[in-house]
């Protein structure tokens, strides 16, 4: 029998995800998830419900109602994209806390810098992905919710006469009842007050019917009635008869919002050099920053005992995420009153979330450890 010829063993380049990588990857996504697909479906069907009344009041049409539920989709997600990488992270590392995986890891060389490592490779794209969100998705989806309000209030007055009941139109300058609304537009037996200036007048007819003209303005025809105007007893009051008079009901011309300043550009915000503004800025760049940083928090913050109840710091880990958030709408209250400084506002709740971050490292892994390990480094 030949002995097999010598091949010498050839180095080969570890694999740029390594499996260790690749598992608290994969448990990580799986698990934001699941968590950020059921809290946006809390926070969307909420905000759902207010659509879904005003559409039954009138003010929105049925093809707008979805259009707004997606655009309300988009802006959510951003938003609770730092709670929710937070909550995942927690779990994950607690679960491997929990099932003495993370023991087993540490007894075969893996450190908190390993794990980091693992962790990077999902928050670094989320922070990224968070980042355009907030900048730039999030005030386009508020322009085009603006737009699809401002496109449906012109014909709001139309879809939200309700026969039987009082109707303001117009912010209040017009007020119409109508005993009868057929399918067709018509009406029977109306009533309407409309305000011009100081001037208020009363029109009564039988009938009527809506009607909108190229202008796409809005109007409703009355038909044999009579017309009051002035104030009844003084000489100018006056009584006339018709046979057909149109009242504008839609809002007047020049009435067009400012874009507010949530749907206003991020750069626009930044080169503003105002207090409110500036506050609106922090209050985005808060997304993809309390991505960053949260997740470095949970970390340290997810070891527990193996065996320890299965929320493990669940109710520790709430919270600091209230307190955090309540900081960061006092400081950005806080910005808009000029009462702190741009830099203290902007970094205040960043520089507290390290520090607490560093006080778990310290509560884990001991003060006297942490400085012979850095005195080591340092030698090397």
């Amino acid at each position: 029998m030949k002995p097999h010829p010598f091949k010498p063993l050839h180095w080969s380049r570890p694999p740029l995800i390594s499996v260790l990588d690749r598992m608290v990857a994969e448990e990580l996504a799986k698990t934001l998830g699941a968590v950020l697909g059921v809290l946006v479906a809390i926070i969307v069907s909420r905000k759902f419900l207010s659509i879904l009344a005003k559409a039954i009041e009138g003010e929105l049409s049925g093809e707008t109602i979805f259009q707004l539920l997606g655009l309300k989709v988009l802006s959510t997600t951003a938003q609770l994209l730092p709670a929710s990488l937070f909550m995942a992270t927690l779990t994950v590392l607690g679960r491997m806390y929990r099932d003495q995986e993370m023991s087993v890891l540490a007894s075969s060389g893996v450190g908190l810098a390993r794990i980091y490592r693992a962790m990077s490779w999902m928050v670094v794209p989320l922070t990224l992905i968070a980042a355009v969100l907030a900048l730039q998705v999030m005030p386009w989806s508020e322009r085009q919710a603006q737009a699809l309000m401002k496109k449906d209030e012109k014909s709001a007055d139309i879809r939200g006469i309700k026969p039987g009941r009082f109707n303001e139109f117009s912010l209040g300058d017009v007020v119409l009842y109508a005993e009868d609304l057929n399918e067709d537009n018509s009406m029977r037996k109306i009533f309407v007050q409309s305000r011009q200036g100081a001037k208020t007048g009363v029109v009564i007819a039988e009938s009527g019917r809506l009607k909108r003209n190229e202008l796409s303005e809005y109007f409703v025809v009355l038909e044999h009635g009579h017309r009051y105007q002035g104030v009844p007893g003084r000489a100018d009051f006056t009584i006339s008869e018709f046979d057909e008079y149109a009242v504008r009901i839609d809002g007047p011309e020049g009435e067009t919002a400012s874009l507010k300043r949530e749907a206003s550009d991020s750069l626009v915000l930044w080169y503003s050099h105002t207090p409110r503004e500036l506050a609106e800025l922090q209050k985005r760049l808060a997304v993809p920053l309390g991505v960053l940083f949260l997740s470095l928090l949970a970390v340290p913050l997810s070891k527990i005992a193996p065996r320890s109840g299965v929320y493990g710091n669940v109710f520790t880990a709430f919270l600091i995420y209230v307190i955090y958030e309540n900081a960061q709408k006092i400081s950005q209250g806080l910005l808009m009153t000029e009462k702190i400084p741009l830099w203290l506002s902007y970094t205040g709740v960043y520089v507290f979330l390290l520090i607490l971050t560093l006080a778990l490292f310290v509560r884990n892994l001991g003060l006297n450890w942490i400085i012979r390990t850095a005195k080591e480094k340092l030698r090397l």
